[in-house]
């Protein structure tokens, strides 16, 4: 669990978001906007979570580990909607304790687990998990590929694996690039491409998509709202605070209609 300073650093920010995650006005806007009312912190919709459970193929008896799980979206939809068990696990145990309140309410307490717990050193021996996902969290750490094997390591023989990233778009310049990594989540620049990457792990892409324009139409959408709830939002969050939002949701933007980065989904099994 040891983080690098910034990793520290954003491990703190996401505990704030997390916190404000659950405030009326916020949960209003995201359930306007992504079709849920969970504290997401990540860029998966509604639809775009019910397309994962789909080829996760979930079932009752499974087991489903679902890394930088927040305060529990899209996991505990996925394992609500199939009954599976689920383990949730994340580094902020402000998402986790949130996530297990929130799977008390939903009546799924029973088959919850949440673990404060580095993604690419995962707690667990053998390979005992029937899914994986993670939504948007390879482009917030730097052990990318420490955490693709982690993943590797603990799937079952025909587990499946969907997860999202936020990744810079090929064929860039130099000052691209740097455009791209300035607008970008944290440590959105990975040392080569997701593809190349997964196979390097022990991975096969049953199936990818292009969620690009998905996303800068949810980034469109919330510039909007927030705007119209700016009164409320001011009072719950404060002006800084509503105006760092503003500014993530414009420069995120920005780099995609620049054609800087892009939002990917990998549907993967154990090669």
């Amino acid at each position: 669990m040891n983080c690098i300073p910034l990793e520290k650093e954003q491990k703190n920010k996401f505990q704030k978001i997390y916190k404000q995650g659950q405030l009326p006005v916020i949960l209003e806007i995201e359930h306007s906007v992504f079709g849920s009312n969970y504290g997401a912190n990540s860029w998966t919709t509604r639809s775009q979570a019910d397309e994962m459970s789909r080829m996760l193929n979930l079932q009752s008896q499974h087991n489903l580990l679902d890394l930088g799980a927040g305060s529990g979206w899209p996991g505990l939809y996925l394992a609500k909607q199939s009954g599976c068990q689920l383990v949730l696990v994340d580094l902020p145990t402000a998402g986790l304790n949130i996530a297990l309140q929130r799977s008390k309410r939903d009546g799924h307490n029973m088959k919850t687990l949440a673990l404060a717990a580095d993604a690419a050193q995962l707690p667990f021996y053998g390979q005992r998990f029937d899914a994986i996902s993670h939504s948007d969290i390879l482009c917030c750490l730097q052990k990318k590929r420490e955490t693709l094997v982690a993943c590797r390591e603990v799937i079952r023989p025909g587990g499946r694996m969907v997860f999202t990233v936020v990744a810079i778009a090929p064929n860039l310049s130099d000052q691209e690039i740097a455009e791209a990594i300035e607008n970008g989540p944290q440590f959105v620049q990975s040392p080569t491409n997701y593809s190349k990457l997964l196979d390097e792990t022990g991975w096969q892409i049953l199936e990818y998509r292009d969620l690009t324009e998905e996303c800068a139409d949810v980034c469109r959408q919330l510039m909007i709202i927030d705007s119209e709830k700016e009164r409320e939002l001011h009072e719950a969050i404060g002006f800084d605070s509503f105006h760092e939002r503003q500014a993530d949701w414009r420069n995120r933007l920005y780099a995609i209609e620049r054609k800087l980065l892009r939002r990917e989904l990998y549907f993967v099994v154990p090669a």
